[in-house]
């Protein structure tokens, strides 16, 4: 059976609107200012236009070994995804298009060369979308079964769950605990900051002038009630944000495929191969290190994440420590649930963990000097980042390390900031091994250690320093052997 090509859903219209007005908010802020209501006008009118030909013009086929896209008027284009080439499928549905079942899909293929997906396809309905992953999961399998598979209109969901091999589902529990950990209040306090800073460019001065004189006649404690209640309410901020965006996170396995969904006002939903997840890391922070909790991302050869050019899945976002290892092993089957022993597990030596304590310390002891003299005797409380940087560097020192776990299998910590990611990392994974040595690191017989993984279109550099040069060596000759 030949398909037919399809136009998006009418509610395309409102999200290409949405769209245009965040390219040309700047432009309309301008002109509602200045009062350029004919203009404002006549550019609305313009856009819808362009807007309704691009909706017209815009079509696409579900066929039975491909994908084909085709869009423009005059500058015409045309995409053909063969199934077994797409590598992620992305969607997002926010809570207005929840009732009509519509999603928007981004779709990466393994000829993609740049950071933006091969195909977006901006509102189409759910079913259409589990018709395309069924058919790029049995065109994967077996090419002969998506002729089958695609002669079919609609997609039985009743055996679905008999399909699901594996499901795990965040807790309450966990999501308050990952919310309360998460460091977003950070980000947060300094967008308050910015936008303190840009009052005085904003509001007129006499409106300034009466905030800035009823904030003199305050009294400290009740200027200290003041900053207490900005600091709740950032941290009341940080965790709605978390929870709505991890709301109901859910990871399930089908057949060869990952699919991971999260998310209350916006539901996002990834889908991977299981054969593209290069390495498994858990990460914690120094809170959720003494909280014995863990997050476990997954790194994708593919734009997996919301950052455009990361592959970092989280696939757990907490979990006890103690837990989280046997938790994602029964979706990701090669992670071993073993440590690595204690005779293969190489770190800096004595010298090296005091060359890690001496690259925090000395920058932290000229900083401290230059603030000591300009703000002499206030500036003593610089000193305090003296016995700080050596914490620091000591617990980079403690940390860092790199094992072999059962020949095919890299194991990699790296401290940063008092808190540790700890990477499993196949060897065909790996990309590349370099030992490095400078001119002053050889009579000490030191050397750092890089790994370099694939991580969506970039890569992820793992750097153990200050390792005995045979340690390093050791590793460089297993990845080559």
């Amino acid at each position: 059976m030949t398909a037919k090509p399809k136009h998006l859903h009418p509610a395309a219209m409102i999200v290409f609107l949405i769209q245009a007005v965040k390219n040309w908010w700047l432009l309309l802020v301008l002109g509602i200012a200045n009062q350029l209501w004919w203009w404002l006008l006549g550019a609305v009118c313009l856009e819808l236009v362009f807007e309704v030909i691009r909706y017209v013009t815009f079509t696409y086929t579900i066929g039975e070994h491909e994908l084909v896209i085709k869009s423009g008027l005059i500058n015409k284009q045309q995409s053909h995804l063969t199934y077994p080439k797409i590598q992620t499928f992305q969607t997002k549905q926010w809570f207005f298009m929840k009732p009509l079942g519509l999603v928007s899909l981004k779709i990466e293929t393994s000829a993609q060369t740049n950071n933006s997906a091969e195909a977006n396809l901006p509102v189409i309905s759910m079913a259409e979308v589990e018709q395309l992953e069924k058919l790029k999961q049995n065109a994967t399998n077996n090419p002969i079964i998506s002729e089958q598979v695609a002669d079919n209109d609609e997609i039985e969901s009743q055996n679905q769950n008999e399909n699901i091999k594996q499901r795990y589902q965040i807790k309450w529990r966990d999501l308050n605990l990952y919310a309360l950990t998460s460091f977003s209040i950070v980000p947060i306090l300094l967008g308050i900051s910015v936008v303190y800073n840009r009052l005085e460019d904003i509001l007129p001065d006499d409106f300034m002038a009466n905030i800035v004189e009823s904030f003199g006649q305050q009294t400290n404690q009740v200027i200290f009630w003041d900053i207490i209640i900005v600091l709740l309410l950032a941290v009341l901020a940080s965790y709605c944000f978390i929870v709505q965006r991890y709301y109901h996170f859910e990871i399930t396995t089908h057949g060869e495929q990952l699919t991971t969904q999260k998310g209350f006002f916006q539901t996002d939903r990834v889908t991977v191969r299981l054969n593209r997840i290069q390495g498994i890391v858990f990460v914690q922070s120094w809170l959720r290190q003494l909280l014995h909790l863990t997050t476990v991302q997954a790194l994708v050869a593919a734009n997996a994440s919301d950052n455009e050019k990361s592959g970092d899945v989280t696939v757990i976002p907490v979990a006890e420590s103690k837990a989280a290892h046997g938790i994602i092993q029964r979706f990701v089957t090669w992670l071993p649930l073993e440590h690595v022993a204690s005779a293969n597990w190489l770190q800096a030596s004595r010298r090296g963990k005091w060359a890690m304590i001496r690259n925090v310390g000395l920058p932290a002891l000229v900083i401290s000097i230059i603030i000591c003299i300009l703000w002499w005797p206030y500036g003593m409380i610089s000193l305090l980042l003296l016995p700080l940087a050596w914490a620091l560097g000591s617990y980079v020192g403690r940390t860092n390390g790199v094992g072999i776990l059962k020949q095919d299998m890299l194991l990699v910590q790296i401290g940063h900031f008092f808190g540790k990611k700890t990477y499993y990392v196949p060897k065909k994974n790996i990309q590349s091994c370099q030992v490095k040595q400078s001119i002053f690191m050889r009579r000490t017989t030191l050397a750092h250690l890089t790994i370099r993984v694939r991580n969506g279109d970039v890569e992820t550099v793992l750097e153990v320093r200050y390792l005995p040069l045979r340690d390093a060596n050791k590793i460089y000759k297993w990845f080559i052997g």
